[in-house]
Formats: structure tokens, sequence, C-alpha cells
């Protein structure tokens, strides 16, 4: 049980080292951060020589079950992908971008080395599955969602229905996945909905989740599960000046995003009853657009 906690500390770890690269930049070149001195430790290594990174095996999926649904084209397929073979994340993606942990993930595992100072990275790539702590199951069970049935037609559902009933056929055949069930497995599932067909038959898993706003806790909880924050999908503020950032600002960003969440939007629409009409607040009500969300709600400073 000890070790078992421990893996998943540093699972945690590993989850937040990948984090550290969400952008909309070449994955690769972000990479290049390494090349340079840094002024405070790099959060996807560690100082520690005693400290043994979590080891991960990830299984060698097809591009269809990952990256082949940023290729632009119906059901594009491909041998499993490499750091050469790694698409960028798509600029305009809107709010698929806020679920792309499962691709920072992939993206992490697939630059699994020490940087040339000898500090050691948190979680490393390892080839042979007997000496790993953890399995990775690159599926993009968001991406698949978003992408196939919540804006497809009936095929497109059907689709990712099968996507999920493939991805359920080859883990029950793994001999890794037997041998423990799936509790040293790893499968991101950030989308409430994602994964929604077989999620209870794979519920010894350790699941990568926004939230456990949905599933029962019997399938996704605390003991076992690791949330991780939206990807951040606004664009940041650069219109400070330097010298004074705090005085040269007149308006306080604090939310962007939809108040109109049905029963989910309970908070959001208090807020927004108690901060509209108020002296020197702008509220901005809009929706969502190709681009991503586009409603705004900003503080002059001196009320807030």
């Amino acid at each position: 049980m000890s070790k078992s906690l421990v893996c998943l500390a540093v699972l945690i770890l590993f989850l937040f080292a990948s984090l550290f690269y969400t952008g909309t930049i070449d994955y690769r070149s972000s990479f290049s951060l390494f090349d340079s001195p840094l002024s405070k430790p790099n959060p996807c290594f560690t100082e520690e020589s005693d400290i043994e990174p979590l080891k991960v095996y990830m299984y060698d999926l097809e591009m269809k079950y990952n990256v082949g649904f940023l290729k632009g084209s119906s059901h594009y397929n491909a041998p499993p992908v490499t750091i050469d073979t790694l698409p960028k994340w798509p600029k305009y993606t809107g709010l698929r971008k806020q679920h792309s942990v499962e691709y920072w993930m992939l993206a992490s595992l697939l630059y699994s080395i020490d940087d040339e100072n000898g500090r050691t990275r948190e979680a490393v790539r390892v080839f042979d599955p007997e000496s790993a702590n953890v399995f990775f199951v690159p599926f993009f069970s968001s991406l698949s969602y978003n992408t196939y049935y919540r804006h497809g037609n009936d095929s497109e559902v059907k689709y990712d229905d099968q996507l999920q009933a493939e991805l359920m056929d080859f883990l029950q055949k793994s001999e890794h996945w037997k041998r423990s069930a799936g509790r040293d497995h790893v499968i991101p599932m950030h989308h409430p909905n994602a994964f929604r067909r077989y999620r209870e038959k794979v519920n010894a898993a350790i699941f990568i989740v926004a939230d456990f706003g949905r599933p029962p806790p019997t399938v996704s909880n605390l003991r076992k599960d690791v949330v991780a924050p939206y990807a951040h999908v606004v664009e940041t503020f650069e219109a400070d000046d330097i010298s004074d950032p705090y005085e040269s600002r007149t308006t306080l960003l604090f939310f962007r995003g939809r108040t109109d969440r049905k029963d989910d939007g309970k908070d959001r629409q208090q807020m927004k009853d108690m901060l509209s009409g108020q002296k020197d607040v702008v509220f901005e009500a809009a929706g969502i657009s190709g681009k991503g969300v586009n409603e705004v709600s900003c503080l002059v400073i001196k009320t807030d």
C-alpha cells in the first residue's frame, strides 16, 4: 500500500510537470528552455539525486487513438507517435484545449531524458514493462468525445464508441492489465463525459479528471484518481506597464466563462447577480465562439 501511495504522489508531480508545457507553440521547441541557465529549478526536474523518477510504460497505440484527432482528416491513422511525428497543438481549438492534459502528458513522456546538468525528470518513459511503476494509456478520450460524439453525426458517435470498445478489448487482453486488474494504469478522462461507455469496467485504474461532478464515486474518487486543472484557454494579458503594473492596470480580469451552465452554473449566476450593475464593475455576457470563450467580467481595482 505504501508503495502505491508513493507512486501516486510522484504521478501527481509528473502530471503538473507535463502541464508546465501547455501552450500553442511547437511542443518540441519549448524544450529549448533547457539549453540556457535557469534562475529557478525547472519543475520537470528534481535536484535530489537519491529520488528515483516514476517509471512509466506507455502503450504503443496507433495515432487514431490520440494525435490522429489533430490531423484534420476524419479517422486518420498511422503508427504510434514519436517525438518527431508529434503534431503541434492547434492554435484555435476552442474549449477542446481545456481538456488537453492528455496531449501534454503524452508529449512529456516522449521527451523523457535528463538535462545537461544531470538533473533527473520526475517521470520517465521506460520500454521494459517489467520495470514500470505505472502504465500510461495514451487514449485521448476527451478529444474523441469532443470530435466525434459531441459534434458528430450518428456515424461519428458510433466511431467514438468503436474506439472505446477497441481500447477496452486491448486492455483486457494485456497481461499487464490482467496482472493488477488495471490498478497501476493511468487513463486520461478529463472531460466528464469521456470514455462514458466503459468507465465502470476500468474503474480500478487511475483516472486523470477535471472533477468528480458526474461519475459516481464507485467509478471516480479522490482515493485513486488525480484532478488536473483545465489548460489555460484565455490569452495572456500583456499590456502592463512593466515599471508599475499595478497602477497602470485599471481593471482586473477575474472571470471568463459562461454563466448559463444549467445546474452546474449556480455559483457563477450568483456572482453575476451580486456584481452586475455595481459601481465600477464591467460585466459583458457572451457565449462561446470557434476560438473559445469570450465572456468577460472585469472589476476596477479600487472597487475590488
